[in-house]
């Protein structure tokens, strides 16, 4: 996994949006995490529910995360889109692709941090 981490930083930036101050998403999320749901391709009616997960940091929103992350990849393998997911999905190093578990840790891991 060692590629990985020099190349999910690129990916998200590639994919982050220009900031916009006066987005009432942005003023209510925050620009950073509005910034990763977009890049992730969460869909807009998800933002809230996941921002009220991260408030409070236990081992039951980190479950949640997860399944929730899991859907995602599930979707993005189905029909990939133009986000972050879809490109993490399609990553190839030596010819291997992510696990489940190593799609769930980075985005989790990007929502989390």
């Amino acid at each position: 996994m060692n590629a990985e981490v020099d190349t999910v930083p690129r990916m998200l930036a590639a994919r982050l949006p220009e900031p916009a101050e006066d987005d009432p998403a942005v003023i209510v999320l925050g620009e950073r995490l509005h910034g990763i749901l977009v890049a992730l391709g969460v869909a807009p009616r998800d933002w809230l529910r996941i921002a009220r997960r991260l408030e409070v940091p236990d081992t039951r929103t980190a479950a949640a995360l997860g399944a929730y992350v899991d859907v995602l990849v599930a979707e993005r393998c189905r029909c990939p889109g133009e986000d972050l997911v879809s490109d993490l999905v399609a990553f190839e190093v030596d010819g291997r692709g992510l696990t489940a578990d190593e799609l769930r840790l980075i985005v989790v891991g990007l929502l989390t941090s």
